[in-house]
């Protein structure tokens, strides 16, 4: 069965931003199109952010040969424009299949098959239930039992029993990177060239209310072994001559004994790469950043995310000012670049505790930062709040495509007027500016 997997476009990237020309792979499209292939169907990739034209070229792109199911991914902002290509492709062509997965429709459960556009949800891992899907829907077999599947039934959204997690991720394919044009991919404050993103677990054990991370792929984190990770980066070598690479993981340095046991194999087998990862500053010491610094980290992001304790007990970030402290200093004894995130608009956020949270990045002196507005996507806590608040329904985000960090304040759960958050953060990054050394 001929399936096209589609990336749809980020509407968001426009001025500054898309001049930055920051394109990230689809890596979960890439794998699930790996697995697809690997078991008997025919499929394409399509990533409109990099493939995108006018919205008549993208319609086209993805009709293009025909394809029996389309099969979104979707984050919440980006909602909006594939219900319009849902739209415009069932217009063309009314038999087509519809399927829509990634973390919008976990958060939307209920939802999500509102839209009678859509013929199917995916919730959570994708890979067996999609398979499933397009065996039942090639031999025209029922599909009210497939695990993890949102369908219609007389109009109304049904959703089955959620499936187990995928435990041996090792057995998972490799990417199918041959699906995408990789030289597109592309961040020149980071990498000279292109680069790949790799997943080297799937959860998050920690619960902090503004992260959607655990609506898709649970609280329980599941590893791929250091040699399968190796094989990936050595294939992305040798037939992709691709050297550098980022790691989507919510945090990479989970487990200490298994980054040490990854960077050994780097070393062993004389490995010339450069990646970026995401740490919790309780995850690092000063052993570790060293470790990881010799063999090819340029930089680490952490999430510090305000500066008054209170705060961030609220949020459910479970650490406190002085253990972020503790790992800003042992990455700076270690020589290892790292980016800071903040956010501000947090529940209970007064012009006291932004001003702390200000301060506390000019102490911190991360060698770059990034200053967010708390917004509530669906799955979250911050939503459940809003919800709460009357400032969204239960059955969705209003206004999606504005759901957005950066200018733009989604639904207001602080002390401070929209406008005050809005003056916050153009200053936060404005003066950082003026001080943020280059990564690269």
């Amino acid at each position: 069965m001929y399936t096209i997997l589609v990336q749809p476009p980020n509407m968001q990237r426009k001025g500054k931003w898309k001049q930055q020309k920051v394109y990230r792979t689809p890596t979960n499209l890439a794998i699930l199109a790996a697995y697809l292939r690997e078991n008997g169907h025919e499929v394409r990739i399509l990533d409109l952010d990099v493939d995108g034209g006018t919205f008549d070229d993208m319609v086209d792109n993805i009709l293009a040969n025909e394809p029996e199911v389309i099969g979104f991914t979707c984050l919440t902002p980006r909602y909006p424009i594939v219900q319009e290509l849902a739209g415009a492709c069932k217009e063309s062509n009314p038999k087509v299949k519809i399927v829509l997965g990634g973390p919008h429709v976990s958060g939307c459960i209920q939802s999500v098959l509102e839209e009678e556009l859509i013929d199917y949800g995916i919730m959570g891992e994708g890979e067996g239930a999609l398979l499933d899907l397009l065996n039942a829907i090639e031999s025209e077999s029922d599909t009210s039992e497939i695990a993890n599947l949102i369908l219609k039934k007389n109009g109304k959204p049904i959703v089955n029993s959620p499936r187990p997690f995928i435990e041996d991720l090792d057995a998972l394919p490799m990417p199918a990177w041959d699906l995408l044009s990789l030289n597109e991919y592309t961040d020149p404050a980071f990498f000279e060239g292109a680069h790949l993103g790799i997943m080297s677990a799937r959860g998050c054990p920690f619960n902090c209310n503004f992260c959607a991370s655990k609506v898709v792929w649970g609280r329980r984190v599941r590893y791929r072994s250091p040699q399968n990770i190796i094989s990936e980066i050595e294939l992305s070598i040798n037939k992709y001559n691709i050297h550098d690479f980022m790691f989507y993981d919510d945090t990479f340095t989970m487990r200490k004994k298994r980054i040490i046991e990854f960077c050994d194999l780097i070393d062993k087998k004389g490995l010339n790469i450069r990646f970026y990862a995401q740490a919790r500053v309780d995850t690092i010491d000063v052993e570790l950043a060293v470790r990881l610094k010799n063999s090819g980290c340029f930089a680490l992001a952490i999430g510090v995310e305000s500066g008054d304790d209170h705060i961030l007990a609220k949020m459910g970030k479970n650490v406190t000012k002085q253990q972020i402290r503790k790992g800003c200093l042992s990455l700076k004894k270690a020589g290892m670049p790292f980016l800071a995130s903040y956010i501000i608009g947090h529940p209970g956020d007064t012009h006291e505790t932004i001003q702390a949270t200000i301060d506390f990045a000019d102490e911190l002196d991360a060698d770059q930062a990034k200053f967010l507005i708390a917004t509530p996507y669906p799955g979250t806590k911050l939503f459940d709040l809003a919800v709460k608040a009357g400032l969204l329904s239960e059955n969705g985000a209003e206004n999606l495509g504005d759901h957005t960090y950066f200018q733009h304040v989604a639904a207001n759960l602080s002390c401070v007027s929209d406008d005050d958050l809005l003056k916050y953060q153009q200053k936060a990054f404005d003066d950082y500016d003026e001080r943020k050394r280059p990564i690269v």
